[in-house]
């Protein structure tokens, strides 16, 4: 089955779902997304939005290319703005970056018909270089993930889906409502 022959890939991690909820976090503990971010450069405040139109243009160009349109909502703009251009590990093998023109092309249908299943714009924001499996972002900041096994929620929030991606909690996108 594609995907699950990586440990980074969805699913080959699956949480017991009778296991008990994550432990309420320390304030005295760093948090380990936020420490893995800066160790491969990020830090608060960065803004590359000087350099992000072309990116941007070229995913849209894309999209309009295989007929579909794309306008990138807010919450996209402002993750690739704060985290475009990181190159951050999430195995020996596998690297998740942070650019809106990556990873699989071929993509503008999937994400359309996602889109319409939600009742969102989606936009893609970010590719993994082992499958090429890109990540996106609806208006309402929430993450998805478009995996040659499936499409998955990563959850809302930059560092939530960072987080879960980096753990495996991977919900199937199909499942949530509009």
């Amino acid at each position: 089955m594609p995907g699950r022959e990586d440990p980074t890939a969805p699913g080959s991690n699956i949480p017991d779902p009778a296991a008990p909820g994550p432990a309420a976090p320390d304030p005295t503990t760093p948090d380990p997304t936020a420490a893995w971010l800066t160790a491969h450069g990020w830090y608060p405040g960065r803004d590359i939005g000087d350099v992000l139109a072309p990116r941007v243009a070229r995913r849209v160009r894309n999209f309009h290319d295989q007929g579909e349109e794309l306008t990138p909502p807010r919450p996209a703009l402002s993750f690739l703005r704060a985290y475009g251009g990181l190159r951050l590990p999430l195995s020996d093998r596998v690297h998740l970056v942070t650019e809106p023109d990556g990873g699989h092309v071929e993509i503008a249908a999937d994400v359309a018909e996602l889109a319409a299943h939600l009742g969102q714009r989606l936009f893609p924001v970010a590719y993994e270089t082992y499958e090429g499996s890109v990540h996106l972002v609806d208006e309402t900041d929430r993450f998805f993930l478009l995996h040659p096994s499936g499409t998955y929620y990563l959850g809302t929030g930059a560092r939530e889906a960072f987080t879960n991606r980096r753990r495996h909690t991977l919900v199937d996108a199909w499942s949530l409502k509009a």
